[in-house]
This record gives structure tokens, sequence and C-alpha cells, in this order.
């Protein structure tokens, strides 16, 4: 069987640091069949210097510089909307993928109807590309039932790693992609949960890079956040509790389901308030 096309979006704004590493990484796959497309949001940097030379040495790289920045997740969601294959994959400018990720993706997608995103185990790197932890905790996004799968994504807490998995292009175009929101990520995820199963191999394949300038580190205020968004919310009040709680409402109500799966997930969002009941009364005051 012939290797289907793989979109890999990369999203990116000053990378220089750490940019080399991830391409690489995306280019030096064993599954061949790739597109990387390189978002430049208007980088100050030397970040076009490079995208320019891989570019230029190796045709499976498709790079566009925009001429203002338009802000983190417009970037993101432009890599979507870009993509041309029938899988596609987020890609962040300074992590760093083991060889087989993409080919064990592909596979499992492939042999699996029911899982709507693959993605490997986690382990943590410094500065260096150092290991420094293995991140393992007990899942649900596999589960047949999608309340047990909301359920996951719908605790805010939730490391949201699933987000840099492989995916069908037609079941991310059914979404309306990324939320302007600091929990953008978890939203989409929950969605793509609800629609079909997340499917973790157990092998660590995916090494998210920790450092001093990443976006949750270099914009610790919610309203800093929400700006490195998109510049248009800098000045907005945020609500960021009740945009979580809109978002996972909008998708159990958009993705189709059985009645008594819609009741299940709907159970579990009445607890999610109750829960969180008090986080939603103070985004309520001035």
């Amino acid at each position: 069987m012939a290797e289907q096309l793989v979109s890999i979006g990369l999203p990116v704004f000053n990378g220089e640091r750490f940019l080399a590493q991830a391409v690489e990484s995306l280019l030096n796959q064993t599954y061949k069949n790739i597109e990387l497309i390189i978002s430049d949001n208007a980088s100050t940097d030397a970040t076009p210097d490079l995208c320019k030379r891989y570019a230029a040495s190796d045709a499976r790289v498709r790079y566009s510089r925009l001429p203002e920045n338009i802000g983190g997740v417009p970037n993101a969601n432009r890599v979507f909307s870009l993509a041309s294959g029938a899988y596609c994959m987020l890609a962040a400018d300074d992590d760093v993928w083991q060889p087989t990720y993409v080919e064990q993706c592909v596979r499992c997608l492939e042999r699996d109807p029911s899982a709507v995103l693959v993605c490997s185990e986690m382990a943590i790197i410094d500065e260096t590309g150092t290991i420094q932890r293995r991140v393992g905790f007990s899942r649900t996004s596999d589960s047949l039932r999608p309340a047990d799968r909301l359920r996951e994504f719908a605790n805010i807490f939730t490391i949201a790693d699933a987000t840099y998995g492989v995916t069908r292009t037609r079941t991310v175009r059914q979404t309306p992609l990324f939320a302007i929101h600091p929990g953008h990520d978890r939203i989409f995820l929950a969605e793509l949960a609800l629609r079909g199963r997340i499917v973790r191999i157990p092998e660590y394949l995916y090494l998210r890079r920790e450092h001093d300038r990443r976006s949750v580190n270099a914009y610790p205020s919610l309203r800093e956040r929400y700006a490195w968004l998109s510049p248009g919310y800098a000045r907005k009040r945020p609500f960021p509790h009740w945009g979580y709680l809109r978002g996972f409402a909008s998708a159990v109500v958009r993705v189709p389901m059985k009645l008594r799966d819609k009741w299940a997930c709907g159970i579990v969002l009445l607890r999610w308030v109750r829960y969180h009941w008090k986080d939603l009364a103070g985004d309520l005051k001035p």
C-alpha cells in the first residue's frame, strides 16, 4: 500500500533557538511521504533564513511568511487550513520527535478506524535535549465511551500533549479548530475525543522541551496569554472558565452521538460546573 501524505504544520514566531532541531527531527522521520508546512508569524530573528534554507534543500518543505503577527492560535489554525494530506499533525518549533513517530501513528490509524488521533507517550527534555523525566499517568481517552473520553480533556489540568498527534485531515476539518482561549488545545482535543478514540503508543517518541521562552513561561499572566493567542484580545476582558464550558458544551451539541452518550456527556459537564462554580463566578467579578 502506498504511503498516504502526512501534512505536518509548524507555526513559528522567533523560533531560531530550537527550530533547526525540530525541523530536522521531522524531516528525518522513517515515514517519508510528508509535507512540512512552516507558517512564519512575522518573525524578527533568524527564523526566516533558517526556513528558507530548509525549503531550498528539501522539496517537502513549504514555507510562507506572514506580513504581520496574527497571534499564536490563528497561525496554528492556518497550518491546518493549508494541509493537503490525508493525515495531518501539528508540530512545535522547540520540540523533538523520534524517527518512527509518524510511521507508528499512521500505521495505528490505518489499522484502527475507531481511532481519530494517535500520539505517543511524552518525555520532557531540557534546553540541551537531555531527557529530564518521562510523563506517565492513567488516561481514559482510548475508552469506547465518549463520556469517558470527554472527561479526560474536560479536566483543565490534563497535559494536552496529544495535540501533537497524527489525525485524519477530514476529521480536523469537521471541527472549529482552535478557539482563542488559553486552553484551546484541551477544547480541541475534547471535540476530537467525542468523535473517536485517542490512542497512545506506549513508547516515548515525543520529546517536549521545557525552557524559559515557552509561551506558558514567557506570558505568565492571563491577559498576556490572551494577547499572545491573538493580538486583538489584548484589551478584552477574559472569561476563561466560561470559555472552557462553552467549548466543551458546543462540542457535545455539535458531534453526532447516540442520545444516551449525549446524556452521559451532559452529566460530565454538570459535574464540571459543580466543581468549577467558584471559578465561573470569579470570571464575572469586576
